[in-house]
């Protein structure tokens, strides 16, 4: 095993565990947990084992293992950009209704 290979799988584990142990603590946002250390779990693997990705890219018959993992994350990245900009319209509109209430609880009658 290189010393890249043994750095990042203890990183990555420690990452595994801390999620591990928040999910026993917290209740609250136990999916996205899961799907963190499900993503951990899968780059510890491919990093123990680096056949694997290209193993995958034959299966799905692209050429290169890289290329899985860089359209792995170019799907993911556009998944994440959408969803995060929907959340901001969300947001949006949700400040612009707080502001419209207050201005109406805190508006005066002509010049009073």
């Amino acid at each position: 095993m290189s010393t890249f290979q043994v750095v990042a799988v203890a990183v990555l584990g420690s990452l595994t565990l801390r999620e591990l142990i928040v999910s026993f603590t917290r209740a609250r946002g136990r999916g996205m947990r899961l799907a963190r250390m499900v993503v951990w779990g899968t780059a510890t693997a491919a990093i123990l084992n680096p056949g694997l990705p290209q193993a995958l890219a034959n299966l799905l018959g692209i050429g290169r293992g890289a290329d899985v993992v860089l359209y792995l994350f170019v799907l993911a990245f556009l998944w994440v950009s959408f969803f995060l900009y929907s959340c901001h319209l969300r947001v949006q509109r949700q400040v612009t209704q707080l502001a419209r209430h207050i201005a109406i609880q805190e508006a005066t009658r002509g010049g009073e």
